[in-house]
């Protein structure tokens, strides 16, 4: 991604008390120790060096963004890596671009049910009716955490909102994320503007007006505005004394703080110094600082690194990196972080993390973290032993029907309290559709229309493959996509055998609409659309769809 801030720490100080005016940057948190910040790009050095050399070096991005992908001067493993042909085709010239249409049978389209049929039936449903109420708590500042919040009020007046969060608006950044986890967990009322990150998609003029460099995140606090996630969250922290986040009054615990900070950028560099360079390179390391992480965590008392019952800034560092560190390891290297018995630490951990709905809101699956990592850190090195992880990660294997049930066993593990169940789990992904059907009709008419790909290809692997800001939809096949929907969302509702008893689906003629369905396929995000378990439920259940389409 784009428009990152906060790739590195900038040394700080905390004043203990006060308002956020008397923080200044010299130390990370006030205490006996001290921690550098450092500048550890994609093209990370491996971690016994980067604490010294690393702020000299520049990144891969930036790299990237000023050369082409045969420019000599590209480090080897990049070069390397654009020779390669992809498994996935995330964009192309599909077969609709420029073709004549072909329509589907009008005995299709008349049988699809109606939006109206279909929204009864969704307020019909537990699922569906507590999302819709929840939406109704969204526009009036209240209701759970959700990537779709412009208003938090926690009870309070919104004329007493001293605090404005610009953040990434696919929630695809780690950095936003520990900021939004913040802001929750200490029930902080704040306003949010969403903005483009660089990889996929301009920077509004009135944003960059106000910050001139474009980093995200940063917070608006009484007409200040402040960046660097670290140096943001201590500023909020300030501001209540409710669930305080850091230790200010225990010397020890701060000193701890401070050397788990330290801790987590060395693994954060051996993270990258593994998942981004070719074969096993760095696997050793990576483990050692594991081991190291896992032990800091079963010393403490509780799941959380400083203790308590809730988790503290440092938490919050970690979390954000360590979540996609889980399925980048995994799809490129074949590596378990989970469900392996090693780390239990970590485990209980992740698991009292996700007990947790402010984190839950925010939490990716790990489709989206490996087609948003790339473009953030650079490209991962894939080895042969991560090839059936790919498969099922990427749909290549795991997105079809029926669909195994999830578990914390499963590939991509979901822990019980989180587990919806497939009915509930398909009603999310049917009400995500039912809300926003007509803009989804017309974003997947892409894949029919022109310049799909042009923003990767113009701006290099710095560049989202999945976003298109630019691409035109095909409107001759709007009506079309809008009757498979339609098809799709009772399916999703009632089930697939009903609905292939009640459609006469068309026998020929259907190749364009197929790739429009799989170019939504190939976009849904989490969080930004819906949950993981109703994404999985909708991926599947648009295969079936495009498997009912004749060619």
């Amino acid at each position: 991604l784009g428009g990152w801030s906060s790739c590195s720490l900038h040394d700080m100080t905390f004043a203990r008390g006060g308002s956020h005016s008397k923080l200044v940057r010299s130390s990370l948190f006030r205490s006996g120790s001290f921690v550098r910040s450092l500048i550890i790009g994609a093209a990370c050095i491996p971690a016994t060096s980067a604490f010294t050399a690393a702020a000299k070096l520049p990144s891969l991005r930036s790299q990237l963004s000023s050369s082409s992908l045969t420019d000599t001067k590209l480090p080897p493993r990049a070069k390397k890596l654009s020779s390669l042909s992809t498994s996935m085709n995330l964009f192309r010239a599909f077969s609709g671009q420029g073709e004549s249409v072909q329509k589907l049978s009008q005995s299709f389209v008349e049988s699809a049910p109606s939006w109206s049929e279909l929204e009864e039936m969704v307020k019909g449903s537990a699922t569906g009716a507590r999302l819709m109420e929840e939406k109704q708590q969204r526009m009036r500042g209240a209701g759970p955490t959700h990537r779709e919040n412009k208003l938090r009020l926690f009870g309070q007046q919104e004329k007493d909102i001293r605090v404005v969060l610009y953040r990434d608006s696919a929630a695809w950044c780690p950095y936003c994320q520990k900021v939004w986890l913040l802001l929750e967990e200490k029930e902080i009322p704040y306003k949010i503007e969403l903005i483009n990150m660089r990889s996929y998609g301009d920077k509004p003029d009135w944003f960059l007006a106000k910050n001139p460099r474009g980093l995200l995140p940063v917070v608006e606090i009484d007409g200040k505005m402040i960046s660097e996630s670290v140096y943001i969250m201590q500023v909020l922290d300030s501001l209540t004394e409710k669930k305080p986040m850091l230790p200010r009054s225990d010397q020890q615990l701060m000193d701890r703080a401070n050397s788990l900070m330290q801790l987590e950028r060395r693994l954060f560099g051996d993270w990258c110094g593994f998942v981004f360079q070719p074969g096993a390179f760095g696997r050793s390391s990576f483990e050692d600082t594991l081991n190291l992480v896992d032990e800091a965590l079963r010393s403490s008392p509780g799941p959380w690194f400083l203790g308590g019952d809730s988790p503290s800034i440092v938490d919050l560092q970690y979390i954000s990196h360590i979540e996609r560190m889980i399925p980048s390891c995994l799809y490129w290297k074949g590596f378990q972080m989970r469900g392996n018995g090693k780390w239990k630490g970590i485990e209980a951990w992740l698991a009292a993390f996700e007990q947790r709905p402010t984190y839950m809101a925010t939490k990716s699956d790990y489709y989206t973290h490996v087609m948003d990592i790339p473009p953030q850190y650079g490209p991962g090195q894939p080895i042969p032993e991560a090839d059936k992880y790919q498969k099922e990660i990427d749909g290549r294997a795991g997105w079809s029907l029926p669909l195994p049930p999830l578990s914390e066993n499963s590939i991509e593990p979901v822990l019980a309290f989180n587990n919806p169940g497939d009915e509930a789990a398909r009603h999310e992904a049917a009400t995500s559709l039912l809300g926003n059907h007509e803009a989804v009709a017309r974003f997947c008419c892409r894949a029919a229309g022109s310049g799909v790909g042009d923003w990767f290809r113009k701006g290099g692997m710095t560049r989202s493959k999945l976003a298109d800001p630019n691409a035109q939809p095909n409107e001759e096949y709007v009506k079309d996509v809008d009757a498979c929907l339609r098809v799709l969302t009772k399916a999703l509702l009632v089930g697939t055998q009903e609905v292939e008893g009640n459609v006469s689906f068309p026998t020929s003629g259907a190749k364009v609409q197929k790739e429009c369905l799989l170019y939504l396929q190939q976009r849904i995000s989490v969080p930004r659309d819906m949950s993981f378990p109703a994404a999985r439920q909708l991926r599947a259940h648009l295969s079936w769809m495009m498997d009912k389409l004749v060619d």
